[in-house]
């Protein structure tokens, strides 16, 4: 079954794009003429790394700018930018805010699993100093964990 979004953003003055914000990720549809050659990308909350927002000028728009860091070739940046008009600048606005709660938020649960595994890692190798656990049981176990 598909996941289902959350919240979406639809930009229609400045690239015509819309966002659909998932549990783990964000999709970002940039609409082309006449719906045809829709472009889609989906990105894991996990791999940004930063988002900024450029205010919209006199004659210009502003745009939001995904930075997910460097990509498999080390010397190229992942980047996707959602471009929007001044009518536009709250919803903008509450989609970056939005973008950096659910990358805060992933992080951290992250960082609680890994404090999980360590505490269990200490637990078993605390069983297995006490002869609760054998050698090839305590490897097994540790091995489970470390895969996680």
């Amino acid at each position: 079954m598909a996941e289902l979004a959350f919240k979406e953003y639809t930009f229609k003055k400045g690239s015509k794009t819309t966002v659909y914000m998932y549990q783990n990720s964000i999709e970002i549809i940039q609409n082309r003429f006449l719906g045809k050659f829709n472009k889609g990308k989906l990105l894991q909350y996990k791999n940004i790394s930063n988002v900024t927002l450029k205010e919209p000028g006199f004659a210009s728009n502003g745009n939001i700018v995904i930075d997910c860091g460097p990509g498999e070739n080390k010397k190229e940046k992942h980047m996707y930018a959602i471009e929007f008009s001044k009518q536009e600048k709250e919803l903008a606005y509450e989609l970056k805010e939005m973008i950096e709660s659910k990358v805060e938020e992933v992080k951290n649960q992250r960082v609680d699993s890994a404090v999980d595994n360590f505490e269990k890692l200490k637990k078993i190798k605390e069983l297995f100093d006490l002869e609760i656990l054998s050698e090839e049981e305590y490897e097994d176990q540790k091995e489970r964990l470390l895969e996680k």
